[in-house]
Parts: C-alpha cells; structure tokens; sequence
C-alpha cells in the first residue's frame, strides 16, 4: 500500500514539476475526485438574459420618423440622428410597396405603383443613411377581414378585435409566419438595414378567457419569431421589436419573455411611456408616426 501511494505521489510531482496541470486534471477526474461537468458554464436563466443584454447592447438608437411619402426628405431627416425610420406597414395592414405575396395581392393589402419599390431602393442605397422599416406585425384590419381564419378568435369562435376593432393575427398559423416570411425577404431585398416589428405580440387586454387559444401564448410568440429569424439569417438584414411592458418590466400576456426579447438579432425598441419599465434592454424609442 505505502508503495502504491509513493508511485502516486511521485507521479503527481513529474507532472506538476513539467507544468502538466492538464494531466493533474486528467488524473484527479479518473479518480473520481473532480466532476467534469461541475466545472462547465452553466446557461443563464432566461430572467437573467435581460441583464446579460443590458451589458452588451450599443447605445440607443436615436431615430427620425418619415412616412413613405416623404422619402425625399430622408437626408434632411436623418440630420444629427442616427438613421430614420419608415413605416412601412401600420396597423391597417396595407403595404406602402409592391408586393408578390399571394396573400398581400388577393386582400388588396399590396401597393398599386411599382415606381415606389424603385424610390424604396435609391433611399435605401444612399451613402451613409442608416434605414429602419417599420412594420406593424400581429396587427392587421385588412388580412384579418379577407382571411377571417387567419384571426385570432374568441371563445365563441368569431374573430377577436380590439377596443378599435382592430384585428389580430394568429402567430400560430403557418400562413401568418409565411407571409410574414416574405414581406421581411422582401424588404430586405429593397435595401432596408433593419427590420422594427411593432405589435409583434397578443394584443393587450386580451385576457386567456376571451381568446380560443393557446394556452401558452410565450410558446407561440418565440416560435413566430425563431421562424421568421431563421428565415433571414442568410440576407444583409437584421430583425428588431418593440417590447411589450407591464408595470415595472415586459407584460407576461403578451407572449413576450426578456430570453425572447434579448434574442433578437436586431435592438429592443419601445414606446416613449414604455422606456423605464424596459431599461434593462437599453431600448431605442420608437419615433411617433
């Protein structure tokens, strides 16, 4: 036995005397002494991911408005800011360009005249200036009346509709995440930098018992979303949305979570009054318009 523990110990010494702290390691974990495992980097809890984002996100976006009609004034806007941002889609869900999206051309959501998609491309390329396209995404009066399956429903099976009577669409249907899929494809195929998502959530208000479903309303935002991400990861483009807030932090009903949130490829963005409750995210606030 004392032989056994001198041809140990004497073999400890050979490999700490040459520096094999790698071989020590290698020794002590066949032994049984150390656990591999305990020594990895474990994962962040998702309520974590929030501040690890805080600590990596660049300054806020400081931005300037311009509705479609006023591309010309573009350069002039962007003046001491930092880019500018375009509506593109509101809530009514017409589109201010020319879409090949079957379902954008049956609803009469698309734009009439092809010289706008041009005039989209050369304020897009112009050197320097930095472009937002802002689109409001779940909301949509014009998708969710000429293709009322594609709504969010009430209990009662009719489509749900906001205080407005506004309609939402349901992240849920593949013809949702499909058409989004390419309106996003083709925006940014006209030269746009980023992508801003607005109401991209269950609308607020929307209480579990007025809705059909489902019952996990995070599961059904992310899946959206990784879809509609992966589905851009090969174009020069990069998705951002405005956060949802309740209180003190992001609204639990509107499916969005901080992991979701901090996953996004783009910036968190918010609206003005929303700004403290999403500190933690550094949020750019989105311009009126």
């Amino acid at each position: 036995m004392r032989g056994r523990e001198r041809l140990l110990r004497r073999a400890l010494a050979l490999l700490w005397g040459a520096g094999g702290g790698a071989g020590l390691f290698l020794l002590l974990c066949a032994g049984g002494v150390v656990d591999p495992a305990s020594l990895g980097t474990p994962e962040p809890p998702a309520e974590e991911a929030a501040a690890v984002f805080a600590r990596t996100e660049p300054a806020p976006f400081r931005a300037a408005s311009l509705e479609v009609e006023d591309l010309d004034r573009a350069q002039q806007a962007a003046k001491g800011r930092d880019g500018v941002v375009i509506t593109v889609k509101g809530p009514d869900g017409r589109l201010a360009w020319v879409s090949n999206q079957p379902m954008a051309v049956s609803a009469g959501a698309s734009f009439p005249l092809p010289a706008r998609n041009e005039a989209l491309r050369a304020v897009n390329a112009t050197p320097g200036l930095y472009t937002v396209a802002k689109v409001a995404c779940l909301r949509d009066d014009t998708l969710t009346r000429a293709c009322p399956a594609l709504a969010l429903e009430r209990v009662s099976g009719s489509p749900w509709r906001d205080g407005t009577g506004g309609g939402w669409l349901d992240p849920g249907d593949q013809s949702v995440r499909t058409y989004y899929i390419g309106l996003c494809r083709e925006l940014a195929d006209l030269g746009f930098d980023e992508i801003l998502l607005t109401d991209c959530r269950y609308p607020a208000g929307a209480e579990p018992g007025d809705l059909a479903g489902p019952a996990d309303r995070g599961a059904a935002l992310e899946t959206f979303c990784r879809r509609l991400e992966g589905a851009l990861a090969d174009l020069p483009v990069v998705l951002s949305v405005e956060g949802a807030a309740k209180g003190d932090g992001v609204d639990p009903d509107s499916g969005q979570t901080p992991a979701l949130l901090a996953s996004f490829s783009g910036r968190v963005w918010a609206r003005k009054e929303d700004a403290a409750a999403l500190a933690a995210f550094h949020p750019a606030v989105v311009p009126a318009g």
